[in-house]
């Protein structure tokens, strides 16, 4: 089981969503879980009229409803299953508390996800500071990857975000990912969202680039392996 925490307190569900697509294209088994502040996945999966634990969407599962991990886990077991089951288990975190210190000790992978909106940043450091205390105390340094979304200006640099972050006790891996956002990709945002569809085809190619990048962060997949599921992704009709 590869368990990946996506954390920051920006909206990720769109890129997390396309995430979780690209890996059920992959043959992969998938839990998305949703540990947002505002539990934002029932609207975006169209189960408002149900009683959500864990539902199938578009070629993987969304868990929501849960108050924490521990939840989740002992929902599973009663079901005769396990987080174990899965190939990749995505947090979509805002909620520092939701996974235990366990989990953010065992995390696969550990993203830090931010946009450049002044709030995101200066908020966003105090929580993944508090975060990193609480999880990992003074005894281990975690790593992370660095991934910035809705990126619509250039004029920051990938640099701009040293200032917010580099003080922080965390090891950085690589430089960010910056995924470009135009007003396209807000588009089937807000198409998919109505739609209730995880449609890819449409984004805009700097997007699809720069998230393949991603992908190829949180997988063994080459660049022949990483065209061939993007095209696989981009065919599905859910």
């Amino acid at each position: 089981m590869n368990l990946c925490i996506f954390a920051g307190i920006c909206d990720k569900s769109e890129m997390l969503m396309y995430v979780c697509k690209l890996l059920a294209s992959a043959e992969h088994s998938v839990l998305l879980v949703d540990a947002t502040e505002k539990r934002k996945y029932p609207y975006y999966i169209g189960r408002l009229d149900e009683q959500l634990q864990i539902t199938d969407f578009s070629g993987f599962d969304v868990a929501c409803g849960f108050e924490d991990a521990t939840g989740l886990e002992a929902y599973l077991h009663s079901a005769g299953g396990s987080l174990e089951k899965y190939d990749y288990v995505i947090f979509d975190l805002e909620l520092p508390d939701f996974c235990s210190s366990e989990i953010w000790r065992k995390a696969s992978a550990l993203i830090w996800v931010t946009d450049y909106g002044i709030w995101t940043l200066e908020k966003g450091s105090c929580w993944l500071e508090a975060a990193v205390h609480r999880h990992f105390g003074a005894e281990a340094v975690p790593e992370f990857n660095q991934v910035v979304i809705h990126a619509v200006d250039d004029w920051f640099g990938s640099t701009y975000l040293e200032g917010y972050f580099n003080r922080l006790p965390v090891y950085w891996l690589d430089d960010p990912v910056i995924i470009p956002w135009n007003e396209l990709d807000f588009s089937l945002k807000l198409q998919n969202e109505h739609m209730k569809k995880v449609r890819m085809k449409p984004l805009t190619r700097g997007y699809k680039r720069n998230l393949c990048l991603l992908m190829q962060k949180l997988t063994d997949w080459d660049q022949k392996q990483m065209n061939r599921i993007l095209r696989i992704a981009e065919r599905s009709k859910t």
